[in-house]
């Protein structure tokens, strides 16, 4: 690709980097995910600096977010991308599988001795196949696939993985977040006994489409621009103390207006404890 020289273009301008920061600057939309969990409640860090445990280079995370309601926390790990509606996010999505239809959390173990008793962290898989309650319940619409489509020169469709890096960053955060928080829940008489950790991606609105496939591969109807999706990951991450990794089961997709939905329902006590914890 040749070099764009910029010598010849015109100056730019302070209207022209408004322009920018309004409409494609992620640093500003980082800034409103962050004011719009902190006006709740949570505990929020924006922009900080954390090992990605597979490269093994530093990187900046978007923001973190926790919130704690008795002896239990819900982490979050948040990242923004603002997407434009020529340049959008197609995750195509299949019915969940039962064994896909689960989450596990870190909890404190109390372990009796015969002559002692001590603390450790443990993990617990909620298996959520026949629960009407479930957080991800069996047969409900999940991702599986993701890209962005654009517009060659040519006018024809093309896919781009820009995304990637963001959900990808999102993941790798969550490895140092997990870490802590089996320090956390494993500490004698720890007051915050059980800990939930979700990664989530948000997206500029309406440049989040869904492509929904039926069980046998048939695509149930024209893709459709939706605000929110949850992707199943399966990802592992291993714990010093465990003999088994921890794993997150699911990335959540929100758009930049319908995040909040997420942040107010777990701001007042809303459904999603009783389903991360019970």
């Amino acid at each position: 690709m040749a070099k764009k020289d910029f010598r010849t273009q015109d100056p730019i301008t302070s209207k022209d980097l408004r322009t920018y920061i309004e409409s494609q600057d992620d640093f500003a939309f980082e800034r409103q995910i962050y004011h719009q969990a902190h006006k709740l409640g949570f505990t929020v860090d924006h922009a900080g600096v954390y090992e990605d445990p597979v490269m093994k280079k530093q990187r900046q995370f978007d923001i973190r977010a926790s919130y704690t309601l008795d002896d239990k926390k819900i982490c979050l790990t948040v990242e923004c991308k603002a997407l434009s509606d020529s340049y959008p996010l197609l995750v195509s999505c299949v019915p969940r599988s039962p064994r896909e239809s689960f989450h596990e959390t870190l909890y404190t173990a109390d372990v009796q001795g015969v002559n002692s008793s001590y603390t450790r962290v443990s993990h617990k898989l909620w298996q959520n196949a026949s629960d009407p309650y479930a957080l991800y319940k069996t047969g409900n619409t999940v991702g599986k696939a993701m890209r962005q489509v654009f517009r060659d020169s040519k006018g024809k469709l093309d896919g781009g993985d820009e995304v990637f890096d963001k959900w990808a960053q999102a993941l790798a955060s969550a490895a140092e977040v997990i870490s802590n928080a089996a320090v956390d829940v494993s500490q004698r008489f720890a007051k915050i006994r059980a800990i939930a950790v979700l990664p989530v991606l948000v997206v500029s609105d309406k440049t989040l489409w869904i492509a929904d496939y039926a069980s046998d591969g048939q695509l149930k109807q024209d893709p459709f621009v939706h605000d929110d999706i949850t992707y199943y990951l399966g990802r592992k991450y291993d714990l010093v103390r465990e003999l088994l990794p921890f794993t997150i089961s699911h990335l959540h997709i929100y758009t930049r207006s319908t995040v909040n939905t997420l942040f107010t329902e777990i701001a007042n006590s809303g459904g999603i404890w009783e389903q991360m914890f019970s």
